[in-house]
């Protein structure tokens, strides 16, 4: 793989769109250099990254008010984290709290959680996701 980065003499000069590329971003090729590779490429997902995605597509909902578990936080901390990640060779299996908007409806929000983390974690991570389960554990601040 290449790269390049030309910088123009004299930036206001005049120049025929057309005629020349853009030269003031780095161009990458395509085409990687030496023979092309028979292995398929393995990605290594920590855990720990599959719950900051989890955590973030929750968080776009506009419904969920947080991720996390309701309550005092000593009660918390013996309760364990408000995101609980199972992966095995059948794929991931997600369990996640949120504390709703007051107002919102319960179930709907429940749902776009659930279709916004599975989409996210299998978009972006690749995997693939075999339950996600939301716990609404509050309402309100």
């Amino acid at each position: 793989m290449t790269t390049g980065l030309d910088q123009r003499s004299d930036p206001g000069a005049a120049r025929d769109p057309d005629s020349e590329p853009d030269l003031d971003a780095i161009v990458v090729d395509t085409v990687p250099d030496g023979p092309p590779s028979a292995t398929p490429i393995q990605l290594t997902v920590a855990r720990g990254v599959i719950v900051d995605v989890v955590r973030q597509a929750a968080l776009e909902i506009p419904d969920v008010l947080g991720v996390s578990r309701r309550g005092p936080r000593w009660r918390a901390a013996l309760a364990g984290p408000p995101i609980a990640v199972r992966v095995d060779a059948e794929g991931v299996e997600i369990e996640l709290r949120i504390i709703a908007r007051p107002g919102t409806d319960l179930v709907a929000a429940g749902r776009h959680v659930r279709d916004a983390v599975g989409l996210a974690v299998e978009r972006l991570l690749g995997l693939e996701v075999r339950s996600v389960t939301v716990l609404v554990d509050g309402v309100g601040g």
